[in-house]
């Protein structure tokens, strides 16, 4: 039979069955198949591990700068279901005057069920939200060479313990002010204090001896420089008697990556590094001026679009001891602080190496 002997009714139900078929795929979805949605789901429990009816749990759009805030169930359960797979998300839980750290779901990753266990209690993070807001104290500092270098001190509020402490250097052109999102969304709620610095010529360190100050591209390999900021940084530290010394680590992008890199082969202080996007070559000029270096405890941080700082991540990671580290993350041609504004999973993976130390 010719297809123009069919009976009407049956052309008519092929028809219908074919506009069906085509109008229940998704738009494009012969071009590309689409990802499915993500959930996030967990357990909170107390210092006694017993679940916490009530406690609230933030999930945050990063994107959309939106936050969805649940409420666990009787077994202290929660969960939320159908987000986008390409969004960043930051899932923290608050009960009382507790807040967990804060950890995160990046779109970068095809972990599509993502399980959060929090524990809030004694071990916990007072929520600075219930008590006075958290802010920098102005600090001064004096380098050997004469040079007022400007800081910021954090420091959680509520604790009377002797706190880990954490040093962050900036890059070359650049301030202390490019930490202070970082510092407080991430350092202080995991219980961290930090002293961001004003490196010589930058910020508001732009004195010497009572003259004005200004930088030198050349001083980045000058072991007669930076590295005497951070030598007045590391003592400073040590004078407080609110800081740990035993635990005392530094973080720095770019140029303030290569100094992190020598403090952590310079001072026995310094019990762990984290280096984004530094160049080895500074890096290893710097470095030949320290008697008996011996860089050990540090995470290098790039991205794969960073060619530079990529190969540099990956022969830092041959020079150093144990532990170590080398985080290079795809799809981004981030360098330095923009890699924390641009990956939200970069962020949780420092605290959790910090945590460590």
């Amino acid at each position: 039979m010719t297809l123009n002997r069919l009976p009407k009714v049956v052309l008519l139900v092929c028809w219908a069955a074919g506009f069906v078929l085509l109008n229940s795929l998704p738009t494009e979805a012969w071009k590309k198949k689409e990802l499915p949605t993500k959930s996030i789901h967990g357990h909170v429990v107390d210092a006694r591990k017993r679940s916490i009816v009530g406690a609230k749990v933030f999930i945050r759009n990063v994107n959309k700068k939106t936050t969805t805030t649940l409420i666990t169930d009787e077994n202290g359960l929660y969960a939320i279901y159908g987000l986008d797979p390409k969004v960043d998300y930051e899932v923290h839980a608050e009960h009382g005057k507790f807040v967990s750290e804060r950890r995160s779901v990046s779109s970068f990753l095809d972990r599509f069920d993502n399980v959060f266990n929090f524990e809030l209690g004694s071990s916990s993070t007072p929520n600075a939200t219930s008590g006075s807001a958290v802010s920098g104290q102005g600090v001064l500092l004096n380098t050997t060479d004469q040079v007022k270098l400007a800081g910021d001190w954090y420091s959680p509020s509520g604790s009377d313990a002797k706190l880990p402490a954490v040093l962050l250097v900036h890059g070359y052109g650049q301030d202390r002010r490019q930490w202070d999102s970082f510092v407080r969304d991430r350092l202080l709620p995991a219980g961290f204090a930090a002293l961001t610095l004003d490196l010589r010529g930058h910020g508001a360190s732009k004195e010497k001896a009572g003259a004005a100050l200004t930088p030198e591209a050349s001083w980045s390999s000058d072991p007669k420089q930076f590295p005497l900021d951070i030598s007045a940084a590391i003592q400073w530290l040590k004078t407080r008697n609110d800081v740990d010394v035993n635990r005392i680590a530094m973080i720095g992008c770019e140029l303030g990556a290569d100094l992190a890199f020598l403090a952590s082969g310079k001072y026995e202080e310094v019990r762990s590094a984290i280096v984004i996007s530094g160049d080895v070559g500074n890096a290893g000029v710097l470095a030949k001026a320290i008697p008996d270096f011996q860089p050990h405890s540090i995470l290098f941080i790039a991205t794969q679009g960073d060619s530079q700082g990529a190969s540099s991540a990956r022969e830092f990671e041959k020079r150093t001891g144990f532990p170590v580290r080398v985080q290079i993350y795809e799809n981004s041609e981030a360098r330095g602080v923009k890699i924390l504004q641009d990956i939200p999973e970069a962020a949780g993976v420092i605290v959790d190496w910090l945590k460590k130390m």
